[in-house]
């Protein structure tokens, strides 16, 4: 963003500079004192006494993102699932038709293996025992959704986006139907309401495909790789053709596709460009790509190892116009943008503080891979006051001591929390193996950044 003289000046403020109030106010005398405004105007310096307006007195408690679970149980057999389960296998014909609730997995057809899962605590996997936590009932959806848009008003909230998500949230599509055609685009709650879901993508109808284009539903369809054998429907045939029957019917509809696509140990091999051309191919323009949760990942494989895998695919995006996104990738577009914590809720988990993830039963974890529950989605804004929503929410800003003078530490949140709670018992740690990952590919890309990409500001006169 600087030239050398330019960045030269911002240096010398490391320690402070008492600068002439024509320099901080109106019009600038000099190109330094123009360039000083145009870096106090974007947050790169402050003055003494913004510094102290804007030290936080209280915890921000403010909820940005609902996020229903409307089902516990899923069609697919993934071999890296982060939840570790396993059910019965069901028919193709089954998979493909519409699913009734009464068919979704009872609790002895249920195993889960809890050295395989990211879950940390006992309540969390009675959670996913309970007989009566399987699937979310329709009525129950829209109750949960009128809680939580009150909590979040409560906090000055006005914009909020309605995640759809599982296990599989399309094997539950009558709760999914009551919720848009309830609350629309939010203005009847005098809210702002976006939608996305996480899906499979195994299970799109015509209907569905037409009712999430009519209410702008962005549509993440999860698809490693055209050739990895790392998704398989439960009956352990090949997903695939499944799969690319929904991508063609949300694409005929004129959906908003994204493809979710995960860089793991079981799928290495086979993460590579070809995800990039099945993007183009079904009309999507993003690619997200979920980076392995598990932190022996990242010492198994080493930082600049995956780098290096995943800027590949990035750079290939770039040539055909598709745009790789994950929570490693908003730490670079948190970096862009002017306050842009303030104005999202969160830096890149949404998580700490900014989401509410609410089980079939009511129950509020932070999010669908966390451990400590919240409280009940019963007590609505009470549940701002809750003290594990506080700890979480603590998060928010601030990052724990491990990441102090860190050159990313005001735009990234570490990793994510299941496996900080399954590994350390705790949410306010970091796990340092992904450490250099996430500096090392936020630096390949403000290496890769265009002229044309981002306002400079050039001291020296060309």
């Amino acid at each position: 963003m600087l030239d050398d003289a330019a960045h030269k000046v911002l240096q010398g403020f490391g320690a402070g500079r008492v600068l002439p109030a024509s320099w901080i106010d109106g019009e600038p005398p000099c190109r330094e004192a123009e360039l000083v405004q145009q870096l106090l105007a974007r947050g790169f310096l402050v003055t003494d006494e913004a510094q102290q307006q804007s030290v936080p007195t209280e915890v921000e408690k403010k909820v940005n993102i609902i996020q229903l679970i409307l089902a516990n149980a899923c069609n697919f057999g993934c071999t890296y699932c982060f939840e570790g389960i396993q059910g019965k296998e069901m028919s193709v014909e089954a998979e493909v038709a519409k699913v009734d609730l009464s068919r979704l997995k009872a609790r002895d057809e249920i195993k889960i293996d809890i050295n395989d899962s990211m879950y940390a605590s006992r309540e969390r996997f009675e959670h996913q025992y309970d007989p009566k936590n399987r699937h979310m009932k329709p009525h129950d959806a829209v109750h949960y959704v009128e809680k939580a848009l009150a909590a979040s008003r409560s906090s000055g909230v006005q914009s909020v986006m309605i995640q759809f998500f599982g296990g599989e949230p399309l094997l539950n599509w009558k709760a999914i139907a009551a919720v848009l055609e309830r609350f629309g685009n939010g203005e009847r709650d005098d809210m702002h309401i976006a939608y996305s879901t996480v899906t499979n993508g195994s299970l799109i109808t015509d209907e569905v495909a037409e009712t999430f284009a009519r209410h702008r539903v962005a549509v993440c369809v999860s698809f490693d790789s055209p050739t990895s054998p790392s998704r398989p429907l439960k009956n352990g045939e090949d997903s695939t053709p499944v799969v690319m029957q929904g991508l063609r019917r949300l694409q005929a509809k004129g959906n908003r596709i994204a493809i979710n696509a995960a860089l793991t140990s079981a799928t290495w091999n086979d993460f590579d460009e070809s995800i990039v051309d099945l993007a183009v191919d079904v009309s999507a323009g993003e690619i997200g790509v979920v980076v392995d949760f598990d932190p022996s990942f990242y010492a198994r494989y080493g930082a600049q190892n995956i780098v290096d895998r995943l800027w590949r695919v990035v750079e290939y995006g770039r040539q055909r116009g598709v745009v790789l996104t994950g929570y490693w990738h908003q730490i670079f577009q948190v970096l862009l943008g002017h306050d842009a914590v303030s104005e999202r809720g969160f830096k890149n988990c949404s998580a700490k503080g900014a989401q509410f993830s609410i089980e079939p039963n009511g129950s509020v974890f932070a999010c669908k891979a966390g451990s400590t529950i919240l409280g009940s989605i019963e007590q609505g804004p009470g549940l701002l006051d809750a003290p594990a929503y506080v700890e979480h929410a603590k998060l928010r800003h601030e990052n724990p001591d491990f990441c102090r003078g860190c050159e990313i530490e005001g735009f990234c949140a570490g990793l994510c929390l299941g496996p900080l709670e399954k590994k350390y018992g705790a949410i306010d740690v970091v796990e340092p193996s992904a450490c250099n990952f996430y500096r090392g590919i936020t630096r390949r890309h403000i290496e890769a950044l265009k002229p044309f990409e981002i306002a400079t500001f050039d001291l020296q006169a060309s």
